[in-house]
């Protein structure tokens, strides 16, 4: 079963990755790149992990558009 952590970061992703399919590829950014910040902000080393992995998920997606 998922974490809450893994949840959030998912969930997180998942609107940043839906913004890259309605063409709002920067917003997409800004809502995980502010994501990251307040985890590094917070010294969540956890979240932050998996925030970035979330990162890679939507650069990837992105790149098979």
């Amino acid at each position: 079963m998922p974490t809450d952590k893994q949840i959030i970061a998912f969930k997180i992703g998942a609107r940043a990755r839906k913004l890259a399919g309605e063409e709002c590829v920067i917003e997409g950014y800004e809502l995980l790149y502010t994501a990251i910040a307040e985890a590094k902000g917070g010294g969540d080393d956890e979240i932050l992990g998996l925030l970035k992995r979330e990162l890679e998920r939507y650069e990837k997606r992105l790149t098979e558009e």
